[in-house]
C-alpha cells in the first residue's frame, strides 16, 4: 500500500513540472510491453513515477497503455492511451 494518492493531471502540467525540474529522478517504474500479466495480459503497459533524491514518495507519474498487437513482428501500438498524475502524501494522523 502506498502512502500517497494519485490526482489526475494534464499532459501540459506534467510536462511543465518535468521541464522545470531536471533534477527529478525515476522513483519507480513498471514495464510490461508484452502484456500486463499482473493485470490484463491483453493490455501492454509502461509506468514511471518521478521524485526528488531523499524523498519518501514520488511527486508525479505517467502511464502509457496499448492493446497487445496480435502480429508479433509489428511494433505498432494499437489504442495507445496516456495518463498523468500528481502524487499527494496521505496524512496518517
Amino acid at each position: 500500500m502506498s502512502d500517497y494518492r494519485k490526482i489526475d493531471t494534464t499532459p501540459e502540467v506534467w510536462a511543465a513540472i518535468r521541464a522545470s525540474h531536471p533534477e527529478l529522478k525515476v522513483f519507480s517504474t513498471y514495464s510490461a510491453p508484452e502484456g500486463d500479466y499482473f493485470g490484463n495480459s491483453d493490455i501492454c503497459k509502461m509506468m514511471t513515477e518521478y521524485g526528488f533524491d531523499g524523498c519518501d514518495q514520488p511527486i508525479i507519474g505517467a502511464e502509457t497503455t496499448w492493446d497487445r498487437n496480435p502480429d508479433p513482428k509489428s511494433y505498432k501500438r494499437i489504442n495507445e492511451k496516456n495518463t498523468y498524475w500528481l502524487c499527494v502524501g496521505i496524512d496518517d494522523e
